[in-house]
């Protein structure tokens, strides 16, 4: 565990977190480093579940809006994030026991109703711009609306003082509760261990049996929290809740939902980009087929739903369509790339960093470095197909689905159907993968639909896998062309880098939230990883131009990170061989600054050996990024078994999210963020021919197998600040790790993805 000597709470003598009323409304609520506790924690201590939950809680009484205490010492805990594989559903709990007092074999989980304690309202931009500026789009966007959702590596960043101040609210009132009817002053008393006891004569009373007492007990001031040295669970190795049942096969995703009398439904989208349905040819004659009760043609000509007794019919069905159909047959590949190339020569429109005097540079410097670098567009490609089950009764709505906003899908459900939101209820199940795919909303519009045209009848409704990855909302493809002047002793005198994309925000949110789209120039996910570099540049110009086209791009896992890190960090490389430096040397060398950049880069340094030389056929590429708070540095080790055929052989991997809590789960997503990045760079590529997507399923859309995937080894930098983001961290610097080994084994700067189309294969 790291030690205490850097504290972000405000301390007593005693070292123990120590704040009143006053002195939070002072502070305008920031705790920790700059997030609030306010909405989501404080203003809601003293309210009950039950007044924001409705049901599903289960026996007991409500100590605050979080926590719920049963007669037999169960613990209810709200957990209102998705769990997707990224352990909120564990990692939350773990937040309220290390103050409460209580062991994670008495937690149990529970979705609650996206009310208002439970919104990610966390973030201010006057207390800490230092955050504020770094944030994407959907950060910032949860900064200022009532909004439940899961994305952006929001959850531990939103909730680690939110959960920690209702967990040790709950155990005040416990305290109280049990000193009042013992007749003893509260300092007599102990919380240890889901009981309170008694120091005078080591009496006990479970939570349980003090819960209906400690339910009526107002808390008049904001607990004490405990300090870092005295933490019990938090930083340490806690098994996943959601494992065993996952396991035994008990756990519900969205498509395991089974409903008394529901149909299914599936989908049929525009074959071509920026089209619409405007009409079914053959209507009647595909409602004559076996086990189809009706078609329903989507408003917007956003597609048509089939909807039959089993889902096997309802695709059947979908596939023998007649269709009209509009849209723009001339989008290709090629026409994009083209369209890129022309916006950062004539089309930037947004400058976010523009420091010093670039172009004085560049016409007195000889010794430029200049390249450019273009990724494709990429499909999220759940595992889980997308999908939404919904049930309209007259003024009333219900809806089952893993998806990463409870909210949002109540105000499409709204949109759909005019129910008020006040009647629909939302049953967020497991997610087979989110990515950023989850957090949009068509699925739950169209399902809404349906089954407002099948009223009384739950409909499930599906998008095959063809469906699925030929109308995804894309990672947009981007160009990316920089310029450096290197000086003699290896500084950065000038750095440009110019870039081509679609605006990843204002396509979401024109979806989404259009109320709340703003222009895309003032979208900070565009060149997010790109403006926010750590290393010291005495000029620095970086730009972007918006790419107008009718391609639905959306919030890809690590968004711009995921092109970025690998622009940035594949060009670094490029400026340290101009140099003459060794690549780590390098970057380390530009980072005097950033102590906590430079301790990743030495720590992945240090576990990869890379000082002392590899084995005849070996090779390294290293990485180094900063993304949602949290610093990843990583090496890739590959060994060359042909020409253009390589084994990844190992990944070093170290992290700096702040304090931690699980490591377990930290690990896992590094492992995890390392092989979707990999996929993407190995094989990941979504291309247009004639309007269309040609990719249809896996078989043209490959991922990394268990015989490509590398063994990974993860560090966890030992670091007492205020928590950063695990789930997206981990993928950015993986292609660029990769590319830069590449380099090393053969001298070839690849400068685009995927590898696959250089001719590289991997065993």
């Amino acid at each position: 565990m790291a030690n205490n000597k850097k504290r972000n709470l405000p301390a007593n003598r005693h070292g123990k977190s120590k704040w009143t009323r006053r002195a939070f409304m002072i502070t305008g609520g920031v705790i920790g480093g700059g997030l609030l506790v306010g909405v989501g924690g404080l203003l809601y201590v003293n309210k009950k579940i039950k007044e924001y939950s409705g049901e599903g809680f289960g026996e007991g009484d409500s100590l605050n809006a979080w926590i719920r205490i049963a007669p037999d010492n169960t613990i209810t805990v709200a957990v209102p994030r998705a769990e997707m594989g990224q352990g909120v559903y564990t990692a939350i709990p773990m937040l309220v026991a290390e103050e409460l007092e209580v062991e994670m074999s008495s937690i149990k989980v529970v979705q609650p109703q996206p009310e208002g304690p439970y919104a990610n309202t966390f973030l201010l931009t006057n207390q800490r711009p230092d955050i504020y500026k770094g944030l994407s789009m959907m950060e910032k966007i949860a900064s200022f609306l009532p909004v439940v959702a899961t994305g952006g590596s929001t959850t531990i960043r939103g909730l680690y003082d939110i959960l920690r101040v209702s967990g040790a609210s709950a155990r005040e009132s416990l305290l109280q509760a049990a000193a009042a009817k013992w007749g003893i002053d509260q300092s007599k008393c102990l919380a240890e261990k889901g009981h309170v006891v008694n120091l005078t004569n080591k009496e006990k009373l479970s939570y349980g049996e003090l819960a209906a007492a400690a339910s009526k007990i107002e808390i008049k001031q904001l607990p004490e929290l405990k300090p870092l040295k005295d933490f019990k669970i938090l930083g340490t190795p806690v098994a996943r809740l959601d494992i065993p049942e996952k396991v035994t096969g008990d756990a519900q995703f969205g498509i395991d939902v089974r409903l008394e009398g529901m149909l299914f439904a599936a989908m049929r989208h525009c074959s071509y980009l920026g089209g619409a349905i405007t009409s079914i040819n053959n209507q009647a004659e595909v409602e004559s087929m076996p086990g189809v009760k009706k078609t329903v043609l989507l408003p917007e000509g956003r597609g048509v739903a089939v909807v039959a007794d089993n889902t096997w019919r309802a695709k059947n069905a979908a596939l023998a369509l007649d269709l009209e159909e509009t849209g723009d047959e001339t989008i290709s590949s090629e026409g994009i790339s083209k369209m890129m190339e022309e916006t950062i020569a004539d089309g930037i429109i947004a400058t976010p960093i523009d420091k010093g005097d670039v172009e004085a540079v560049f016409m007195k410097n000889k010794n430029l470095v200049e390249a450019k670098y273009e990724v494709p567009y990429l499909a999220h490609a759940c595992m889980e197909p997308i999908n939404c089950t919904v049930l309209v009764q007259g003024d009333r709505a219900e809806a089952w689905a893993g998806l990463q906003s409870s909210s949002l899908t109540r105000d499409a459900i709204n949109t759909a159907t005019g129910i008020s939101k006040s009647n629909i209820k939302t049953n967020i199940t497991y997610l087979g993968g989110g990515f950023g795919r989850r957090s949009e909303i068509d699925m739950v519009l169209n399902a809404a639909h349906v089954a407002k045209e099948m009223e009384g009848t739950p409909i499930q409704l599906v998008y095959t896998r063809e469906e699925c990855m030929r109308h995804d909302m894309y990672r947009p493809a981007v160009a990316s062309r920089f310029r450096a002047a290197i000086s003699e002793s290896g500084e950065i005198d000038a750095w440009e880098n110019k870039m081509a994309l679609q605006s990843v925000s204002h396509s979401a949110m024109m979806r989404i939230m259009p109320a709340m789209a703003e222009d895309p120039k003032k979208d900070p996910t565009s060149t997010e990883g790109a403006s926010t570099l750590a290393y010291e540049m005495k000029n620095a110009k970086v730009a972007f131009g918006q790419l107008d086209l009718p391609i639905q791009v959306g919030y890809w896992r690590s968004v711009g990170s995921s092109q970025n890190a690998f622009f940035t960090e594949c060009f670094m490389d490029e400026c340290a061989h101009a140099a003459g430096q060794d690549p780590y040397q390098f970057r380390r060398s530009k980072l005097k600054d950033h102590p906590r950049y430079i301790a990743v880069l030495d720590k992945i340094a240090e576990m990869s050996g890379w000082s002392n030389p590899l084995p005849e056929g070996r090779f390294r590429g290293i990485a180094l990024h900063e993304s949602f708070g949290s610093i990843v540095g990583q090496v890739a080790e590959i060994s060359k078994t042909g020409d253009k055929e390589f084994k990844i052989e190992k990944f070093y991997c170290a992290i700096d999210c702040g304090r931690t809590i699980n490591p377990n789960t930290i690990a896992a997503q590094m492992q995890s963020g390392i092989i979707f990045g990999l996929s993407a760079a190995l094989f990941g590529e979504i291309t247009f021919a004639g309007g269309q997507v040609e990719q249809f399923n896996f078989p043209q859309y490959e991922m990394v197998r268990m015989k490509t995937a590398p063994v990974v080894d993860v560090h966890i930098m030992e670091v007492d600040e205020y928590p950063g983001g695990v789930g997206e961290p981990g993928t950015p610097p993986a292609a660029p790790a990769l590319a830069n080994a590449i380099f090393a084994a053969t001298g070839e700067r690849v400068r685009s993805l995927p590898l696959m189309k250089h001719g590289y294969s991997f065993v």
